[in-house]
């Protein structure tokens, strides 16, 4: 496995509070990696020390094949991280931060590219190019998010880490953060933070699940939906549900039992179907015929539920 991050047997324990409990992960490269938790589960703790922030009191800390511990100047340039509390300098303009922030990290023997064009490129991922001479005091909360994204990218990183990079973003910004997080991982590996468990399901390949500094799940997103899903679910939109419908699929052995809800164009027609065996031709078909039939689709569990389900337990 080509991994860009690899820790093992990694606890941080402060006076009387463990905030990670011998937690193992992996993100391999050219991946976007879900980190997910409720409050003080051990994400940020865990990012930091990623990053080379805070050290791991025991456990052993690699980025691109580099023990953190042992080589912290080449892990800064091959991590760019965007915190939580990004460290943004109120009273400097926007172009000359990211120079700041560019020429503290840049490595000229890891480079890929020229600074300059590195620099303009990045503006312009970021739509700062018309606030660049404006003060970042003076931005509103969604431009100096931005900025805190750019200061993560103006040096190259190879690895990018986000924690909870939309808190307290309208929903347009929103929508920006993502459509930026979409191009990045096309030539970055991301290792993402958020509460927005939807974004995560869109975007993430992989995801792991922590709370009170343990893993409790890692894995791909389908593989973990699956692991928790007992049966099949299948959803019809349908004109309408007749009596035919219901006796029909009443008789049929394999049907756990079924649901109708009210569809902006008629009925939503939610079937269980025990065990695991493929019913979608024959059941689309029967449908098809006592129904009239407008949608089919198996249906997947919704990350809100595994995630509510894996920390109840």
């Amino acid at each position: 496995m080509n991994l860009a991050i690899n820790l093992k047997g990694v606890s941080k324990v402060y006076p009387g509070v463990t905030a990670l409990d011998n937690i193992d992960l992996q993100v391999r490269k050219g991946t976007v990696h879900g980190f997910i938790g409720p409050n003080g589960a051990g994400k940020s703790t865990t990012m930091k020390i990623i990053a080379g922030l805070i050290p791991a009191t025991s456990g052993l800390v690699e980025v691109d094949g580099q023990d953190v511990s042992k080589n912290g100047a080449f892990v800064s340039t091959k991590i760019g991280l965007l915190p939580e509390q990004p460290p943004l300098y109120n009273g400097m303009k926007v172009g000359d931060y990211l120079e700041f922030c560019q020429a503290i990290n840049w490595d000229p023997s890891e480079a890929k590219g020229d600074r300059k064009d590195l620099m303009e490129n990045i503006l312009t991922r970021c739509k700062l190019q018309e606030v660049k001479n404006r003060l970042i005091g003076n931005l509103s909360k969604g431009f100096k998010q931005r900025v805190a994204m750019a200061q993560a990218l103006v040096y190259g990183a190879d690895i990018i880490i986000l924690d909870e990079p939309t808190i307290g973003l309208d929903p347009n910004a929103i929508a920006d953060v993502r459509q930026l997080i979409e191009e990045l991982k096309k030539e970055h590996t991301i290792l993402l933070s958020t509460h927005q468990l939807h974004e995560v399901a869109r975007i993430c390949d992989e995801i792991t699940i922590i709370d009170q500094g343990k893993i409790l799940r890692t894995g791909p997103l389908v593989t973990i939906q699956s692991e928790f899903s007992t049966f099949k679910t299948y959803e019809a939109v349908v004109r309408s549900v007749g009596e035919d419908l219901k006796k029909e699929l009443l008789a049929k052995d394999y049907i756990q039992g079924f649901d109708i809800l009210e569809h902006s164009e008629g009925s939503l027609l939610r079937i269980r179907i025990q065990g695991q065996e493929d019913y979608r031709s024959s059941l689309s078909e029967l449908i098809a015929t006592r129904g009239n039939l407008l949608e089919f689709r198996e249906r997947k569990m919704e990350l809100e539920e595994v995630f509510r389900e894996i920390v109840r337990d």
